[in-house]
């Protein structure tokens, strides 16, 4: 057993906590996590942006569906599509998060699971909408076609895949100059034709936004329909 103290949230621009929470995992160690506020960043506008991108995953729910939100990260699209009394699959691939997520956002109807994004394992013909929310800039060129595969195969006959992602600012698709994390980020074009390699029917959504590491550009939102 430890007496570990392991922070989460705060200023990190990756995880977007919205609520403060500590819990103690069995191995002893004492999970603190701080709701996210980032210097110099419209934490009012951030956090406007990230939940109104689920409520276009509302466009295609109703009572009952399977939806999928992967990656999850924090949980909190849990919270806001629980208003459309829908059955709500969480997968996130680390597991602090995940159990934040469990401990904050848990409830009847709602469940969170580990798993990578660059290896879905997914159910075939199981979800009726599937949310990849900031998620596909996360991984790998390589990853990218085979991950949007395994979403169409997961879902229903007329099921709805959503995607997001920023554009890559320097207008050639590429690892993020301005974001660690984002290790292949794409250009409209790119964007589009990545998910038109899988679906028939793709439309596009697209906004302007500060993200938060303070650089604006803009956001794509591909609505895939199976």
């Amino acid at each position: 057993m430890t007496n570990k103290t392991i922070n989460l949230g705060g200023s990190d621009t990756e995880n977007l906590f919205l609520r403060d929470f500590e819990f103690d995992l069995p191995s002893g160690e004492h999970i603190v996590v701080k709701k996210t506020s980032i210097p110099k960043v419209d934490m009012g506008d951030l956090v406007a942006r990230h939940k109104g991108r689920y409520y276009l995953l509302g466009l295609y729910a109703r009572p009952g569906f399977r939806i999928l939100d992967f990656p999850c990260g924090s949980g909190y699209a849990a919270d806001i599509l629980k208003e459309f009394d829908v059955i709500y699959y969480g997968i996130d691939k680390d597991p602090l998060t995940i159990e934040y997520a469990r401990r904050v956002y848990g409830r009847k109807n709602t469940s969170f699971e580990i798993a990578d994004l660059g290896k879905p394992n997914l159910p075939d013909n199981f979800f009726d909408t599937i949310g990849c929310i900031e998620g596909i800039e996360h991984i790998e060129h390589k990853f990218q076609s085979p991950l949007i595969r395994a979403f169409k195969k997961a879902l229903k006959p007329e099921g709805t895949l959503i995607v997001s992602s920023p554009e890559n600012p320097t207008d050639i698709s590429g690892p993020s100059v301005h974001n660690q994390w984002h290790k292949w980020e794409l250009t409209k074009k790119d964007f589009l034709d990545l998910l038109r390699e899988h679906f028939d029917n793709v439309e596009l959504v697209t906004h302007k936004a500060v993200l938060s590491t303070g650089v604006l550009t803009a956001c794509f939102y591909g609505v895939c329909h199976k």
